[in-house]
C-alpha cells in the first residue's frame, strides 16, 4: 500500500527499477575496469583470451545496461 502511495503508476516503479538496476552494472563494470589497472594506467590480463573475452562481455553487458536505463526513462516519460 505504501508503494501506491509513493508511486501511484505501477510503470513508474519498473522505470525506476530499471535506471537502478542498469546504473548498478554501469558502475560494476568501472569498478572492475578501475581496479585492473596498473601504475602506468593501462589494464592489465593475464592473457590474451582473458583479455577477448572479458573485454567483449564488458561491452555486451555495458550496452545492456544502456539499453535498461534509457527504458527506464522512456518509461517515465511516456507513461
Amino acid at each position: 500500500m505504501l508503494l501506491t502511495i509513493i508511486l501511484p503508476n505501477h510503470l513508474c516503479a519498473d522505470a525506476y527499477i530499471l535506471i537502478g538496476i542498469g546504473l548498478a552494472i554501469r558502475y560494476w563494470i568501472g569498478r572492475r575496469r578501475f581496479n585492473r589497472r596498473g601504475i602506468a594506467g593501462l589494464q592489465t590480463f593475464s592473457s590474451y583470451e582473458r583479455w577477448w573475452l572479458t573485454t567483449r562481455l564488458e561491452y555486451l553487458v555495458n550496452f545492456l545496461a544502456l539499453l535498461a536505463i534509457l527504458c527506464g526513462l522512456f518509461l517515465l516519460l511516456f507513461k
